[in-house]
């Protein structure tokens, strides 16, 4: 769980999320483009209540913008074992590609 303050001054709590999120997400939305804001509406808590995902649409973009960060920050899997600055490097490295003569 995390806890975040809005640039509009609002308190959130963001629950980590689950496949369970995200499944009622899709099917509370009208369409596609619309499930990162029910994902938001199943995760989030602002100011102690959860809001059905047509009030976030109405919140604004930078609130929203926010929210969404968060959520994408908890949802980071990082592999075991490695260090977040090795993930960095080894994501950031050229890739090499072989290239083959018949």
């Amino acid at each position: 769980m995390k806890h975040i303050t809005l640039p509009s001054g609002k308190q959130a709590k963001i629950d980590d999320g689950k496949g369970y999120h995200l499944l009622q997400s899709q099917r509370k939305a009208k369409n596609t483009d619309e499930i990162p804001y029910a994902l938001i509406a199943e995760l989030a808590e602002i100011d102690g209540q959860k809001l059905p995902y047509e009030d976030i649409l109405q919140m604004s973009l930078n609130d929203v913008s926010t929210l969404l960060n968060a959520i994408n920050e908890a949802s980071d899997d990082k592999p075991l074992g490695k260090s977040s600055q090795q993930n960095q490097s080894l994501s950031s490295a050229p890739q090499q590609t072989q290239h083959y003569q018949k």
